[in-house]
């Protein structure tokens, strides 16, 4: 997702879901825990209840006259899992297990069942037991007993199902952010074709404006907000391209004027050097009037330019001024008229900018020259300065000067590139063969 600034924004997604599931496993596992625990717990002493009755059941036959055996009591006893001890009420031991010798814990006279814990070495399993009233021969004594918690089959079972949970937590972890991470991103698309939508609008095409139908009501007061902040932009780039549009068309008239009174004063090296600056004047307003006219320039299907004829009046309006300037223009074409998908007006304007461009870096004496080619392809050649390599992406942006803009506004050569963009076409900058520099327009849609 190169989009939403994008990436951020799925990270916080990721690391939200992530997180949040997270903690409803901590909770869910916890819960689980303690639930697990609590019934553990009573099912240790519901074991040592039962194992209670039955030490209780064999004192009892034993006080009737029966013999008192270990072998009556549980297998429990016998392997040493567990432990066991009968206490008469004066303390003494009655019976017990083999190594008991004294009392398990402490009894407490005041209750007639009492769970307590054995700890007895840091290394050996804790035991769990129980003390509880009973008789033997007519008179009170208390039976002790305890296991240990190796011994619980809840012991062995957690953790076996600790082991099968973890893995199944895992998988919903997986599933469920593949699944939310696929809902998120199908909940987004609209943003996302809005986005989209958004980076297609240029200065060509202010009037565009992002769809708002069918849009989730979050996303909706963005995309209001941002068609609303459109016409307001567009509104200001309208206002701009009409007052650079009137400045230059009403500069023209003055700038005319200007031409026509120094035209009738006496020669002199300053009359030749205001000579100049009117014309430099003229190119600037020129270029103002048809970068206005450029921002509305749009192809109709049924547009045709014929590459040989804007050549030839191109040449033919600039005659003039290369002849006092001692320069020239030579032109190289087909016979056959080379037609292209365009319109005429703008290529011509294109042109005359690129050739006014080469006529201002060519030194007296020598010539531009315009060559046609066969498959639409249109070359300015002129015995300039050259351009830079690492200059020659820089030559074509808007107010850009260097050493072969001195005295222009830097229009010139973007007034070119928008024209070759707008008719799909491309335009290059090499060195030419002696010097200079050779400006070349490949156009795709020859129609021969």
């Amino acid at each position: 997702m190169k989009l939403f600034a994008p990436r951020s924004l799925w990270l916080r997604l990721i690391a939200g879901l992530l997180s949040l599931s997270l903690v409803a496993i901590g909770f869910a596992s916890a819960m689980f825990l303690y639930r697990f625990r609590v019934t553990d717990l009573r099912s240790r002493e519901q074991i040592l209840e039962v194992q209670a009755g039955v030490i209780a059941k064999v004192l009892q036959r034993a006080g009737s006259g029966e013999p008192f055996q270990l072998s009556d009591l549980s297998e429990g006893f016998r392997d040493g899992q567990g432990k066991y001890a009968v206490i008469s009420e004066r303390g003494e031991l009655v019976a017990a297990s083999v190594g008991v010798k004294a009392p398990l814990s402490a009894i407490n006279a005041e209750t007639p069942r009492d769970f307590f814990v054995l700890h007895a070495s840091s290394k050996e399993a804790p035991y769990y037991g129980i003390s509880t009233r009973s008789t033997y021969a007519g008179k009170p004594v208390w039976i002790q007993l305890a296991f240990a918690s190796s011994g619980s089959i809840f012991d062995s079972a957690f953790k076996s199902f600790a082991k099968d949970i973890a893995l199944i937590w895992a998988a919903f972890i997986t599933i469920s952010l593949a699944f939310n991470l696929g809902v998120a991103r199908i909940g987004l698309s609209p943003l996302r074709e809005a986005a989209q939508r958004a980076a297609s609008i240029g200065p060509a095409d202010v009037g565009a404006r992002l769809p708002e139908k069918g849009l989730p009501e979050e996303v909706f007061a963005l995309v209001h907000a941002v068609n609303r902040a459109l016409d307001r932009l567009q509104g200001a780039f309208e206002a701009q391209k009409g007052f650079i549009a009137d400045a230059a068309h009403e500069l023209r008239t003055p700038v005319a004027v200007l031409k026509a009174h120094a035209s009738v004063l006496k020669p002199s090296d300053s009359l030749d050097t205001l000579k100049d600056e009117i014309c430099d004047l003229e190119r600037l307003v020129n270029q103002l009037l048809d970068h206005a006219k450029l921002d509305g320039l749009q192809i109709s299907p049924a547009d045709r330019a014929d590459l040989t004829a804007i050549a030839h009046e191109v040449a033919s309006y600039l005659e003039a001024p290369a002849s006092a300037a001692k320069k020239s223009i030579e032109i190289v074409a087909p016979d056959k008229p080379v037609v292209i998908k365009g319109s005429h007006d703008f290529l011509f304007r294109a042109l005359r900018n690129l050739v006014e461009n080469g006529l201002t870096h060519t030194p007296r004496g020598r010539q531009v020259c315009i060559t046609v080619g066969e498959g639409a392809v249109l070359s300015v050649r002129d015995w300039g300065p050259g351009v830079p390599s690492e200059k020659r992406t820089l030559i074509f942006q808007r107010f850009w000067q260097g050493k072969r803009d001195r005295g222009g506004a830097g229009l010139g050569m973007d007034i070119v590139s928008r024209t070759v963009q707008a008719h799909k076409g491309t335009i290059a900058v090499d060195d030419a063969p002696g010097g200079g520099a050779i400006f070349t327009i490949r156009f795709p849609n020859a129609h021969l």
